[in-house]
């Protein structure tokens, strides 16, 4: 399992890498104790990912573990899933975020 997981966290930070845009003030509000397809403790995670947490056409969305992500919410953007990183006290949001000009409400 750990493989597999240190794939999938690769695979998110190949994302936040290829991002390379910030959104300084767009953080994840709440705690997030749970993956919510696995129950993996998030605490000590890396990433986060807030997308589709099932494989159907109508998914749930929730806050995914990297391993849960890859599998259901492998790819990040604004409308699809977004990646926050963990900064010990706050999920920062690092990939996936709104366009620069687009106004969100």
């Amino acid at each position: 399992m750990k493989r597999k997981h240190d794939e999938a966290e690769e695979h998110f930070a190949n994302i936040e890498r290829a991002e390379q845009s910030k959104w300084p003030n767009d953080q994840w509000h709440g705690e997030i104790d749970n993956c919510d397809v696995c129950s993996r403790p998030m605490h000590s995670e890396r990433y986060m990912v807030d997308g589709p947490a099932e494989g159907t056409s109508d998914p749930r969305w929730g806050n995914l573990c990297v391993v849960c992500a890859l599998k259901y919410s492998p790819t990040i953007g604004w409308g699809k899933a977004q990646l926050y990183r963990n900064a010990g006290d706050k999920w920062a949001l690092v990939a996936g975020g709104p366009p620069r000009n687009a106004s969100v409400e």
